[in-house]
């Protein structure tokens, strides 16, 4: 059997990023659990999780990293702590994002991460740079000023996310906290094209879009509008797509239904509720001016995925997120940002 775990893993490696991929890797896994030693299924899951990961199946990668965790406390001498804390760090990414783990499971996972960047001669940037990200989107902008200052203060190395990451991130924390122009300013390295990454500039052009409508920028943000739309592929970037389709609501709302059918199918079967929820915002806004007027062409979707499924549906992820987060910030900014959209369409 250890010849046709190779064979897997080999296949794996020439497969994109998606589905096929993770259902390749999960073989691999089942036979490394039932042949193989404790240790080799461990790697066979560490790789799994990664593939997982950045395939859009966050709710995987969980599992799997939850097993592998438990296997390194038992014997962390056997298997390698930076790899395990690196991926504990996309853990704490992610785990906010299920509304169904609660506030004090989730600061306990903190915690523990925190604890063992300690424990591991590490710096807590990585920590703070996390928790941040949490606690804005929980709407807790106090609690998130002092974790990002904290951030910018920590030392760097080599568990920090990469410099371009990083610089996406501080100019997202300005755009989310209503700073338009520091945030576009920060972000114009990443925009002209001077840092770059595996994941960057893709996660960055369409956090850009309505800033730059807001700040009369109407012709970068076209631009960068052209570039998202090509270097989007896949299920991995629901929160992109649903970005992307507020800026053509509000700009063009025939590329907005276009990008709608292209991607719909992503949000009926991904199971990760924050980007579910970021995706509806912006299906929400098109659909309340696509349905303004009594339109011929019938759009190409899923018959499931209706204007009031997506109202519904929307509006009970911002519901269950408040409901852990202890305010009412998601259902506020669902409203905010369609009537967004909405101004930028009659301005």
């Amino acid at each position: 059997m250890k010849q046709r775990y190779d064979e897997l893993q080999s296949e794996a490696w020439s497969l994109p990023d998606g589905k096929q991929k993770v259902t390749v890797l999960e073989e691999a896994v089942r036979i490394a659990d039932l042949y193989m030693s404790k240790e080799e299924a461990y790697h066979a899951r560490m790789t799994y999780s990664e593939a997982a990961l950045v395939s859009g199946f966050e709710e995987r990668f969980i599992v799997s990293f939850a097993w592998c965790l438990s296997q390194f406390e038992k014997q962390p001498d056997l298997f390698d702590s930076h790899q395990i804390i690196w991926h504990y760090k996309w853990l704490v990414g992610i785990i906010w994002r299920f509304p169904q783990f609660g506030a004090a499971q989730i600061e306990d996972i903190f915690d523990d991460f925190k604890r063992k960047c300690l424990q591991y001669g590490h710096s807590l940037r990585p920590y703070y740079s996390k928790i941040h990200l949490y606690a804005l989107a929980g709407g807790h902008a106090e609690l998130a000023q002092t974790y990002y200052e904290q951030w910018k203060k920590a030392p760097y190395d080599e568990m920090s996310d990469c410099r371009a990451c990083e610089q996406n991130l501080i100019g997202y924390f300005h755009l989310a906290s209503g700073r338009y122009k520091r945030g576009l300013q920060t972000l114009k390295p990443i925009l002209s094209g001077k840092m770059f990454c595996r994941s960057i500039p893709q996660n960055t052009y369409s956090h850009a879009l309505m800033p730059l409508l807001e700040t009369d920028q109407q012709e970068e943000a076209a631009k960068l509008a052209r570039k998202s739309s090509r270097m989007l592929k896949g299920p991995g970037y629901l929160e992109e797509y649903g970005r992307l389709i507020s800026y053509y609501s509000a700009t063009d709302l025939s590329k907005a239904a276009k990008l709608l059918e292209s991607t719909a199918e992503y949000v009926l079967s991904n199971k990760t509720d924050w980007n579910r929820f970021q995706y509806l915002i912006g299906a929400r806004a098109f659909y309340s001016l696509w349905n303004e007027k009594k339109r011929r062409r019938k759009l190409v979707v899923h018959n499931s995925f209706t204007s009031e499924w997506v109202d519904a549906e929307s509006e009970r992820l911002a519901r269950a997120f408040d409901a852990r987060n202890g305010n009412g910030y998601c259902q506020g900014q669902l409203a905010q940002k369609v009537n967004q959209v909405w101004n930028r369409r009659t301005h």
